[in-house]
């Protein structure tokens, strides 16, 4: 049986918070949910990208999520984490099938 190990909490990066939820497993994967707007969000997403905060990435296994939960309040509630839990659920099929797809390129590289 698998488990999950979800970790929450927020940062702050020149004056913007970032929510940031861990879900790690093996392999790892690290799930960055930003607190924006509609208007904001491709704006926030080239900063987070240009710092490397986030972004998926086969090397370590990092996704974004957009999180369009209302108010940022830092408060992790019932409305947004249905959605938070939809996009996790969406990150995770992701994920098996970007594994599937490369665990042999994976493994050969590993045993090298």
């Amino acid at each position: 049986m698998k488990t999950y190990d979800f970790h929450y909490s927020v940062h702050e990066v020149d004056g913007k918070l970032f929510k940031l939820i861990e879900c790690s497993t093996w392999p790892r994967l690290n799930v960055q949910v930003i607190d924006t707007t509609p208007d904001r969000f491709e704006d926030d997403l080239n900063v987070i990208k240009s710092r490397s905060l986030c972004g998926y990435s086969p090397h370590d296994k990092t996704f974004i999520l957009k999180h369009a939960g209302g108010e940022g309040n830092g408060e992790l509630k019932q409305s947004n984490l249905d959605e938070i839990f939809d996009g996790m659920n969406e990150i995770m099929n992701a994920a098996v099938k970007w594994w599937m797809k490369n665990k042999k390129t994976l493994n050969t590289t590993h045993n090298k």
